[in-house]
């Protein structure tokens, strides 16, 4: 596995998901689903036999940093990158890609979620793998899940042409993307037999990830550009 390859757990949420379960004050990630570990913890427990400590962080908002480290004492406070207020999922993969790109330039990120249930962890952790080295190549890469219901809770990935192969495993250019159809929709994607549901995970180089925000979202990139500058002086917290 490279040295150059990070973990970045989006910890964020208002506690909606799972109402009455989950709260604003106690997320889903931090519900105990699955025996006496919570979702956060075995998302944090699956990712230690392919990567240290060191390189696996956090992304969350300050009202659930303590808990959540709390749960995971031997990750290193400063993994904690702590939002202000939640803003999305780009801000949060942009600020994230901030702190990895000034630890490491050649860092290749897998943003991955705090609440997932993934039952063959080996080969996640496998696909992991195969999925860095795409993303070392330059590549954007998603994971698709292959359906098994016409769900219409979940996004959908329509596959496009194959682009290669790495250890034995094909990969391909994503086509569409469709958000949350309707059930007649969803059941003509699962006969297709091309389209997978979005996992909402992502590996890439932080590099590449700049470049992408620089053009598809300059304001926004323009933002990541002035925290940057702040960085490691008094005015970061503020900028940020």
């Amino acid at each position: 596995m490279s040295e150059h390859l990070y973990a970045v757990i989006m910890a964020g949420g208002g506690g909606t998901r799972l109402w009455p379960l989950s709260r604003q004050s106690r997320p889903k990630q931090s519900l105990r689903l699955f025996g006496d570990r919570t979702l956060f913890q075995v998302s944090v427990d699956r990712l230690r036999p392919l990567l240290p400590p060191q390189r696996i962080f956090v992304v969350t908002g300050a009202e659930h940093a303590a808990t959540l480290a709390a749960q995971v004492p031997d990750l290193p406070r400063e993994n904690f990158i702590i939002e202000p207020q939640g803003r999305g999922t780009a801000p949060c993969i942009g600020l994230a890609a901030l702190h990895l790109q000034q630890l490491d330039p050649q860092a290749v990120m897998a943003v991955l979620t705090a609440d997932h249930f993934v039952k063959r962890e080996d080969a996640f952790r496998e696909t992991l793998r195969v999925a860095q080295e795409i993303a070392a190549q330059g590549y954007l890469v998603t994971l698709g899940i292959e359906p098994t219901a016409p769900a219409t809770g979940y996004g959908y990935i329509r596959r496009g042409e194959r682009l290669g192969q790495s250890q034995g495993r094909d990969y391909y250019r994503v086509a569409q993307f469709t958000e949350k159809p309707d059930a007649a929709t969803a059941l003509r994607f699962l006969q297709t037999g091309v389209y997978s549901w979005n996992s909402g995970m992502f590996i890439w180089q932080v590099s590449r990830i700049r470049e992408e925000f620089a053009r598809l979202m300059p304001e926004f990139d323009a933002v990541l550009s002035a925290l940057e500058s702040s960085w490691g002086t008094p005015e970061y917290e503020l900028v940020l």
